[in-house]
């Protein structure tokens, strides 16, 4: 798989059961070519690598042909910068991969057959490694003068990186609100104008010339008295009309975090600084 290490940084890692495993953190490149051969991916607040050469880059990220619980459960490795070929091995042995084959002995060594005999072969795992040479994890030996060099190889090269930030959007439930009808009772009062009857006697003194009856007798007079009396009648009628809706308010969200940035410096050494070689 070709891919440039400036792909890989910040992609998120899939495992072959389809779990979101973390994101790539740290690349390291194969000494031999300078492709990238390990990944660190940070999963939470722990790290574990994975090899690039048997992955898929995709548009959503890398995908490795092992599980989540394969990659998690692997070796915690403190390579920092540099990954020597102890560890490289050792990661390949966690995943079945092909150990680089070890150094031809030298002609000084003994010739018998007890210590020339080469290890036995291990099998082909399932998941075999690109067939260009295998990357050998060494520290660079001190390398001759540039116009000795000709052209810069891959080896001769620094990459500095850094992070970027990139910051998603979820949407949660914050709340809920809920209109709630009760009925209340209060006393009114209606003042109402209202009559009743009441009787009264009223006296006129007969005269001479009026009227009467000759006989004296028995009789009655009857009248009927009335009042009004208030009757509280009740109906129910429409006032106001409430419901909830929501009111979606745009703000901005101020995001703060930590960002790691690389930094390379040229620190000559002593002899360097007495020959008067200038450093750019």
């Amino acid at each position: 798989m070709t891919t440039q290490a400036e792909q890989l940084l910040g992609a998120r890692v899939t495992g072959s059961d389809g779990k979101v495993i973390g994101t790539v953190e740290q690349v390291f490149r194969d000494d031999a070519d300078g492709t990238p051969a390990w990944a660190r991916i940070r999963s939470g607040k722990a790290g574990r690598f994975v090899p690039v050469s048997t992955g898929e880059f995709t548009e959503e990220g890398l995908r490795v042909p092992f599980d989540s619980r394969k990659v998690m459960a692997g070796p915690n490795i403190d390579a920092g910068q540099h990954m020597s070929a102890a560890q490289a091995e050792e990661i390949r042995r966690y995943y079945g991969l092909a150990v680089p084959a070890q150094a031809t002995p030298s002609r000084e060594a003994p010739s018998r057959e007890s210590t020339s005999r080469p290890a036995p072969s291990r099998p082909a795992p399932s998941y075999q490694t690109p067939s260009r040479q295998a990357p050998s994890y060494q520290t660079p030996s001190r390398q001759a003068p540039y116009e000795q060099r000709g052209r810069p190889t891959e080896q001769e090269w620094l990459t500095r990186q850094e992070e970027r930030l990139h910051v998603d959007k979820e949407t949660v439930e914050t709340g809920r609100v809920r209109l709630r009808k009760y009925v209340d009772v209060e006393p009114v009062q209606e003042t109402v104008r209202t009559f009743h009857d009441e009787y009264d006697i009223e006296r006129i003194t007969v005269t001479a010339h009026d009227r009467v009856n000759d006989d004296i007798a028995e009789d009655e007079q009857e009248i009927i008295l009335y009042e009004e009396r208030p009757v509280p009648r009740k109906e129910i009628v429409p006032v106001e009309r409430i419901r909830l809706r929501t009111k979606r308010i745009e703000e901005d969200s101020v995001v703060r975090d930590e960002i790691r940035r690389e930094r390379i410096e040229v620190e000559p050494d002593q002899d360097n600084r007495s020959q008067g070689h200038r450093w750019r």
